[in-house]
Parts: structure tokens; C-alpha cells; sequence
């Protein structure tokens, strides 16, 4: 096979696969989504039910996929701009209203986070493991008191996905993220009027990520 055939032939993967992307992202980004059928996204995407498992054995890794493609630019985004900031509980704030805003911005991104996370690691398998990291560093520095990083994990991300679903339903306030932020650091630990300062300081923006 020349590498020019090779090439073509990578192409046309790549923006099948980008397709079939495209058209989940579409079925699953409204509140009805989450019992999306393959032959749903195979109509969509324009691919037959044999093309779909050359690319993913299941919905179930499609969606695990489709998680990690849909927060990773914002993660990375996120962690430039949280990454001079030494304070957990600071890093930690910042990233629950930022996710509670965005979701808020754009319904779409939301309801899809929401259903990929039905199938998956909440908010995919990158921001699972960065909000694991996070609550190790604030237990390690004292800022968190809880007994294993899990529990600080798990305790976040579910409250994250259950405001974010609130706010996709029913408006949610624009006080809201705050006050989900506040009384998650005190979950975690942070004493009450350290907990409500960090929550009502000004958000550093989101920038572009490197």
C-alpha cells in the first residue's frame, strides 16, 4: 500500500469517525437523549451498523470516547489557567462553577456530559481522574478533610452532575454555582467562612489552553 493510499485511507477513518461523533453529540444533547440507539446514530451519521463497530465494539465505549473529546479542550483550558493557582480548595471552586456556567451557556454540552456520564466515569475519564488528583493535593496540604481522595472525588462530581441537571431543567439561579461551590468545600473540610470567601471571590477566566 503506498503512503499515499495509506493517507487517504486514515482520512476517510478520521472524518467517519468525526461523523459519527457529530451525530451522537446531536442525539444525546438534549434532555430525551440518554436511551440513544445505535441504529439512531448509524441514521445520522450516515454509516451502516458494520461501519459503526469498526470503530467502537459498543455504544458504551462510544460514549466513554465521546466524554474524554467533549471535556478535553475545556479541560485543558481549565488547568492552564488554574495551574499557578497553589490552593486546592481555590483550584476546586473555580472548576465546579466553571463547569455549573458552562453548562448553564450551552445546553447542549450539558445534556450530553450528563447522559455520557450514565455510561462512564463522571465528566469522562480525564476529569474523573483530575478531580482525584486535586482532592490527594488538598488532603495532602491539609485544605481537605476527608479520608481517601474517592470520597472527596465522588462526593464532587455527583453533586456537580446533580446541580447541572437542576440548572438544565429548570434554569437554575445565577447564585447557584456559588453556593453549590461554598457548601462542597465545606464538605470537604474547609471551614465556613474560608469556604464562603473563596466561593464569592471573582472566577479567574477560562483561557485558551496551550
Amino acid at each position: 500500500m503506498s503512503g499515499r493510499v495509506a493517507e487517504e485511507m486514515s482520512g476517510k477513518r478520521s472524518r467517519t469517525r468525526r461523523r459519527i461523533f457529530e451525530a451522537t453529540f446531536q442525539l444525546i444533547g438534549h434532555e430525551r437523549g440518554l436511551n440513544t440507539r445505535i441504529e439512531e446514530i448509524c441514521a445520522a451519521a450516515g454509516v451502516s451498523r458494520g461501519t459503526f463497530y469498526n470503530y467502537f465494539s459498543s455504544t458504551e465505549e462510544l460514549y466513554q470516547t465521546l466524554a474524554v473529546e467533549l471535556s478535553h479542550g475545556f479541560n485543558l483550558a481549565v488547568v492552564a489557567t488554574l495551574e499557578k493557582i497553589e490552593s486546592s480548595a481555590v483550584q476546586t471552586n473555580a472548576a465546579i462553577q466553571h463547569y455549573l456556567k458552562r453548562a448553564r451557556r450551552d445546553s447542549a454540552w450539558g445534556w450530553a456530559m450528563v447522559h455520557l456520564s450514565a455510561a462512564g466515569p463522571f465528566f469522562g475519564a480525564e476529569s474523573y481522574e483530575a478531580c482525584y488528583l486535586t482532592v490527594e493535593r488538598g488532603i495532602k496540604s491539609g485544605e481537605f478533610d476527608v479520608p481517601h481522595p474517592q470520597y472527596g472525588r465522588d462526593l464532587l462530581l455527583g453533586t456537580i452532575l446533580s446541580a447541572m441537571i437542576t440548572t438544565l431543567r429548570e434554569g437554575g439561579t445565577r447564585t447557584q454555582p456559588r453556593v453549590v461551590a461554598h457548601h462542597l468545600l465545606r464538605a470537604l473540610g474547609v471551614p465556613d467562612r474560608k469556604a464562603r470567601e473563596i466561593a464569592e471571590s471573582p472566577l479567574p477566566e477560562i483561557m485558551a489552553a496551550p
